[in-house]
């Protein structure tokens, strides 16, 4: 490598630093048509991709060449493709190797909480749920990232927030997205379709939906700074169809630091949660508290504490009708990124959160639950098979009248179990891929978790054999409520 290209590769590490991805992939990709074959390039050019959302599905290629030419950090990081693919015994296998190696940049702490969610990610697939989940579709969802719902349960509107191009005059930011704008989506037309927020809600800067009250009064909204960088939460009272003046939240729920997410905690609005990554806490974001005064002003934040907050991240906080907490939160025993967990109130202090499970939570980030006051209805956002882009917005029902449980078994012409078989799962009913599925290799079994009248087809891959496909249709008139399926698959050469 010669003169030129040394410092072209400071100048990308330099970039690579600052999290500064988008300059230092294109950086690094000149450096590759020069040394092709440089693991610790390819490796770096894939994690920039990796870090990119609009450019995440290139990391792939580039993770496994470098690891191919021996890069240690490629390991690490192709692994968290490989569990987001639901490949998690080629995981497994992946970080088990990083582990090893003494060149290495995670800590064994990281390590060993990412072999905990591999492990836990293979026993929740296992044991699915049985809810149904449905993606709010093309009149809301868009090929960029659609988030952060936001229940306005007196007038049924879901606003959320979007990276999509809001106007003529959008310009995408350092990460090749969009600024964030707030949408507003009515619940009560049999079509959902998304339309812009009213003023003041949007602006020339980052705007964000965050909560609403259950009275549908008042709505918390983030906003960034001239800058682009810092912002902070504001809210505003309902003022007829439209909104009344924004109003900063003050110094004790906003600070130097990031407080992005908040939900009321009370029916009058004198109680808020909102999570934030100032010093004091248990490491990451946390979930803290504050109460309106008499006075009207807050009182000093209170962390929710060991229970609720981990050395990781915490966000997303809503608390339901009931009282209960939910959140998502990349710590506590989850499947990857963040999952959405539940906390019940004890006294002062909360029970122990429990994992809302597979599949509501992925080994992707699921985040931003809200549930409706009968607890049978919720919306979130993740990023899945079948989003439209990035992370989409979905819908849940807790109906286990519609869920079918298929448990599988994949043997051949002689009963022998084929090594390395995956699974997909189509819904032919809108064309779309719903899941891709590594079978156990030592037994050859696999869990789908379907719901009643829709047509769905299952194909079953395995190197060496034909591959097998088998249409599935459960009647819901059939079913007598949530039940489990056996299915026996055979493989022919």
């Amino acid at each position: 490598m010669g003169r030129y290209h040394k410092n072209l590769f400071y100048e990308a590490d330099l970039y690579f630093a600052q999290g500064d991805y988008y300059y230092a992939s294109e950086l690094y990709t000149q450096l590759c048509a020069v040394e092709p074959d440089n693991g610790m390039i390819l490796g770096k050019l894939g994690i920039c991709y990796f870090m990119l959302p609009p450019l995440k599905n290139q990391a792939q290629r580039f993770l496994e060449m470098a690891v191919k030419h021996g890069d240690t950090e490629a390991h690490f990081y192709l692994a968290k493709l490989r569990v987001e693919n639901y490949r998690f015994f080629d995981a497994a296998a992946l970080i088990a190797n990083y582990e090893q190696k003494a060149n290495r940049q995670k800590s064994l702490i990281e390590i060993i909480h990412f072999k905990s969610s591999i492990e836990l990610s293979i026993q929740m697939v296992q044991t699915p749920m049985p809810v149904t989940i449905t993606n709010l579709g093309p009149g809301v969802n868009t090929a960029h990232h659609d988030y952060a719902p936001v229940w306005d349960f007196e007038g049924q509107r879901l606003f959320f927030t979007s990276r999509r191009r809001f106007d003529d005059k959008s310009e995408k930011d350092f990460s090749e997205q969009y600024d964030e704008n707030i949408y507003v989506v009515d619940l009560k037309e049999p079509e959902l379709k998304a339309i812009p927020a009213v003023e003041p809600l949007n602006s020339r800067t980052n705007d964000a939906a965050v909560a609403c009250s259950p009275d549908g009064k008042y709505f918390i909204m983030y906003r960034t700074s001239k800058d682009g960088f810092s912002g902070d939460l504001y809210w505003a009272e309902r003022d007829g169809e439209s909104w009344a003046q924004l109003e900063k939240l003050g110094d004790r729920i906003n600070s130097k630091h990031q407080e992005a997410s908040a939900s009321f905690g009370s029916q009058d609005a004198s109680v808020i949660y909102f999570s934030s990554d100032r010093p004091g806490g248990f490491g990451g974001k946390d979930v803290y508290r504050v109460q309106k005064l008499p006075d009207g002003s807050w009182s000093q934040p209170n962390n929710l504490g060991p229970q609720i907050n981990t050395p990781y991240d915490e966000d997303a906080p809503f608390i339901s009708a009931s009282g209960a907490l939910y959140f998502s939160s990349k710590g506590h025993q989850n499947m990857g990124g963040y999952d959405v967990f539940c906390a019940l109130p004890e006294g002062e202090s909360w029970a122990i959160p429990a994992n809302l499970g597979f599949p509501i939570n992925t080994p992707g980030d699921d985040i931003f639950f809200v549930i409706d006051p009968s607890g049978k209805s919720a919306y979130f956002s993740s990023e899945r098979m079948d989003s439209k882009g990035l992370q989409d917005l979905y819908h849940i029902s807790f109906d286990e009248a519609n869920s079918i449980i298929i448990k599988g078994q994949i043997f051949t012409e002689r009963e022998e179990v084929p090594t390395e078989a995956t699974v997909t799962l189509f819904n032919e009913d809108n064309n779309t891929l719903e899941g891709i599925f590594q079978a156990e290799p030592e037994k050859g079994s696999f869990v789908l978790a379907l719901n009643t009248n829709k047509n769905y087809r299952v194909r079953v891959e395995a190197e060496g054999f034909e591959t097998f496909e088998k249409t599935l249709f459960f009647s819901s008139n059939e079913s007598e409520g949530y039940r489990e399926v056996n299915e026996k698959l055979i493989l022919s050469r």
